[in-house]
């Protein structure tokens, strides 16, 4: 599909089919291949089938940035802000690769951080977006 095809079709989709996804690990390393502040790819993609958003997907891509990453090289503008720009850029290339293979998704900005760091087991990193993942309802 064109890019352009993939940017027009593109759209946050709340409901899913009851169905299994394909394994999402090559996706996920073709997002990676994005822009990041000096190549540092301060960011973490976690993958998880546990109801961690309020639309029933049978999957949720959690997007997490690691600001301590990018301190010895930018300090503060690095961990308050690279750290995040990065963390989303790769959020953005998920989404566009995921309409791609013919899988939908919803940005999903709104929720309960400590929450979120609970259910994919971390402490130092600070989630920045869920993306809800499956096949359009």
């Amino acid at each position: 599909m064109e890019l352009s095809d993939v940017i027009k079709k593109r759209k946050s989709v709340r409901s899913f089919q009851d169905k299994d996804i394909p394994d999402l690990m090559d996706i996920i390393a073709l997002a990676k291949k994005g822009p990041t502040a000096g190549g540092i790819r301060g960011y973490w993609v976690v993958v998880t089938k546990e109801k961690i958003a309020p639309y029933d997907a049978p999957a949720y891509i959690v997007i997490c940035a690691d600001p301590s990453a990018y301190n010895a090289r930018y300090g503060i503008r690095g961990m308050e802000l690279y750290a995040i720009q990065d963390a989303t850029i790769v959020g953005a290339y998920l989404q566009l690769l995921l309409v791609d293979v013919g899988l939908a998704s919803c940005w999903i900005g709104a929720f309960h951080e400590d929450k979120i760091k609970r259910a994919i087991g971390t402490i130092e990193l600070k989630p920045v977006a869920i993306i809800a993942v499956g096949y359009e309802k």
